[in-house]
Parts: structure tokens; sequence; C-alpha cells
């Protein structure tokens, strides 16, 4: 009997992501997480809001170059074709991290901006504080 997922609120967690090796080693990491779930991860701009849509994560993890369409492809489309009440929160982790692209991306509503080559451990920090987050308000 499983009661960890059943009794306690998970975060679903959607990775976009080019790099199959990076895909493995990000689902790998979060799902170690308590209370946080891998729930789909995909490599491109279509299957990622097609995904979205299916399996209502809660929160996008998204590069910004995918093997077809970009991330901030992904972001444009997020906000265009989604319901409103669907409220799923999206970083991007990405190595194309310069002052322009990260204020773009947050124009275009993405909650943070983790640089690839040096931090994946924030990134894991800042999942481990959303589904801490998620827990206490879910339970009140």
């Amino acid at each position: 009997m499983n009661e960890k997922r059943t009794t306690q609120p998970v975060l679903k967690v959607l990775v976009v992501e080019d790099s199959m090796d990076l895909q493995v080693l990000l689902r790998a990491m979060l799902n170690e997480i308590p209370s946080v779930e891998v729930v789909a991860s995909v490599d491109n701009q279509a299957a990622a809001v097609q995904a979205l849509k299916a399996c209502c994560a809660d929160l996008a993890i998204v590069d910004l170059e995918l093997a077809t369409g970009t991330g901030l492809g992904f972001l444009k489309e997020l906000s265009e074709q989604l319901d409103t009440d669907q409220h799923v929160k999206v970083v991007i982790f990405s190595n194309y991290s310069n002052l322009i692209i990260r204020h773009r991306c947050l124009n275009l509503g993405a909650k943070a901006f983790f640089d690839k080559s040096f931090q994946i451990d924030e990134l894991l920090e800042f999942v481990q504080a959303e589904a801490s987050g998620k827990a206490k308000s879910l339970t009140l």
C-alpha cells in the first residue's frame, strides 16, 4: 500500500527538455523530493502544450531550446491557449541566461529562471519549496 502518495499532496511536474540525458537526470532528482512527482517529460513545444493539457501539472520546468519550437513559444502558447483556471507555474532552466532573455521570460509569465550551467541546486530548492508550499496550502 502506497500511503505516502495518497495521504500527502503531490506537486505534479512537467519537464520540457530536448536533451534525453538531462530529462532522465531531472526526473530522477525531482522524484527524490518528497511530495514531487514528474508526470511527463517531453522534448518539444507542441508535446509540452499537449502534455500540460493532459496531465494537469502544477509546475513546468522548461528549456528555451527544444527539439522543435522554443521555451519562449511555449510561454506564449500557454498564455493564449490554456484555460485561465489552470494555474501552472513555469520556470525556465536554460543555458541562455542573459539579462534580456531572463526579462523576456519573466514578462511572458515565467516564475523563475535558472541557469543550467550552475543553478541546478537552486532549481531543486525552488521545486522543494513549491512542494512544501503546496502541501501546506492543501492541508489548511
